[in-house]
């Protein structure tokens, strides 16, 4: 914890640290404390409860913009061979050899008609799985609960008959008139009678909602169907192969009528003369391709930067060719063509933004504290410290994003700031801010920087 200077750390019983400055505002004020009357045996023991100081802030609520920084290279022209990422036969090759063509447009088609079956079929499933997994959750009909109670009220009648005849054969055996025997067998009868209204009312209460197992398993059933079904989608959209760019058609390496699997060359095809970024991505965000908001790039070579904000959709595409075993996929980035100080081969940086996340939970850095309970922050509760576990993510400008899964944080939280390291569960402290700013800066290392003007959005 920096405060400016160099502190000395004391330790106390349960092993934690405490820092000087800590003490020093302890000592005084029980110095202060000295110097006035003698109080009464409950105030003495009240005056030497452990106190420590803290300074409070609060939790911050903001946008985060998801991005990823990649390196790649200046190229001058692509060449590149398109292959078939599916199974299937060729039902189509619209193109010939020499032919120009633009990014998106078909190259070729494979026949669908199996992956189309395959769609329609698993369409139904999720529909049967989805009415299946409804079902479950609201437990048996009303008419098969109104069953099940009906059932319930026979016995209870049919249990409450067995017992007034247990009581007249019991009286009748008292008076000699009966034998023991058949006593017993209205004993008998009466447990009998009382196992089955157990039974029926086990059901009827059983019949109001399904066991947890079988919602789940249900659940469970409606996701295998869904990712099967999107996943015979995403196949049966890849049996049309398309032109990853601007470019001429070099050669063909199949013909009309022949079959192809997965990684089978189709054709040929080379690039403009345009100036192209090739940048390495991971594969995961392949599918965030299409919410990309801004691309910033930085040429070490040059010092020089410059962003792209406007028609990435038209400018951004996936090479095909890009190897599925790396983990990560190529991406190719139309440049601007005012920009004559690049040429090919140089490296460059990129950072690429995608879409927003709104209303994100924040805390400072200085307020989080990682011990053996796992990551915690410390808030203020009716005068004590109190532990609140959290999961801790990204850090922007001694901002951490969190994960309040228990949650028990919002603005009215009074967050330990300076302190935190030293308070633990329900220790008393007091305020050296009671009312603390409800945005940054929230420590020393934030004075002087420059708040954002009203309606700018930082990232």
């Amino acid at each position: 914890m920096n405060l400016g200077t160099q502190l000395e750390y004391r330790r106390i019983p349960d092993g934690r640290r405490l820092p000087a400055w800590t003490l020093a505002l302890a000592a005084l004020a029980l110095l202060v404390g000295c110097g006035q009357s003698e109080p009464d045996p409950s105030a003495q023991k009240h005056k030497r409860e452990l106190v420590l100081p803290v300074q409070i802030g609060k939790v911050i609520f903001k946008d985060v913009i998801n991005e990823i920084q990649a390196v790649g290279n200046i190229v001058a022209e692509q060449r590149v061979v398109v292959t078939s990422e599916v199974n299937g036969r060729i039902r189509a090759l619209p193109v010939e050899e020499g032919s120009k063509v633009k990014a998106g447009q078909v190259l070729a088609r494979i026949d669908i008609r199996e992956y189309h079956l395959e769609v329609e079929r698993l369409q139904a499933d999720q529909a049967s799985a989805r009415k299946e997994y409804e079902k479950t959750l609201s437990g048996l009909r009303p008419e098969d609960q109104e069953k099940l109670k009906a059932q319930a009220n026979a016995d209870q009648s049919a249990l409450d008959l067995a017992v007034k005849e247990q009581k007249r054969m019991k009286q009748l055996v008292l008076d000699g008139v009966l034998s023991q025997s058949l006593l017993d067998e209205a004993n008998d009868k009466v447990a009998r009678a009382q196992e089955t209204l157990r039974a029926s009312q086990a059901a009827s209460t059983a019949g109001g909602s399904s066991r947890e197992e079988d919602i789940l398993k249900s659940r469970s059933n409606l996701d295998s169907v869904t990712t099967k079904l999107a996943m015979a989608q995403l196949n049966r959209s890849k049996a049309v192969i398309r032109a990853p760019f601007d470019g001429v058609v070099i050669s063909k390496k199949i013909e009309v009528g022949a079959y192809a699997g997965p990684g089978t060359a189709i054709l040929e095809m080379i690039g403009s003369s345009r100036l192209k970024a090739v940048l390495e991505i991971p594969q995961s965000f392949r599918g965030k391709l299409e919410k990309i908001s801004r691309i910033d790039f930085k040429v070490e070579e040059l010092d020089l930067e410059f962003p792209i904000k406007r028609n990435l959709k038209q400018r951004v595409r996936v090479i095909p060719d890009a190897s599925i075993f790396s983990g990560n996929i190529r991406v190719q980035v139309d440049l601007p063509r005012n920009m004559k100080s690049l040429f090919p081969g140089l490296t460059l940086e990129a950072r690429l933004q995608f879409d927003t996340r709104r209303q994100i939970k924040h805390v400072p850095s200085i307020a989080l504290v990682i011990n053996e309970k796992g990551t915690v922050v410390y808030v203020v509760e009716q005068g004590h410290a109190k532990r609140v576990p959290v999961r801790a993510f990204m850090e922007r400008d001694n901002l951490v994003e969190i994960d309040d899964f228990t949650h028990q944080l919002n603005l009215q939280t009074q967050l330990i700031l300076r302190g935190s390291g030293a308070v633990f569960p329900g220790v008393k402290v007091f305020l050296t801010n009671p009312q603390p700013q409800a945005k940054p800066p929230f420590n020393a290392a934030e004075k002087g920087k420059v708040r954002p003007k009203a309606g700018q959005r930082g990232t």
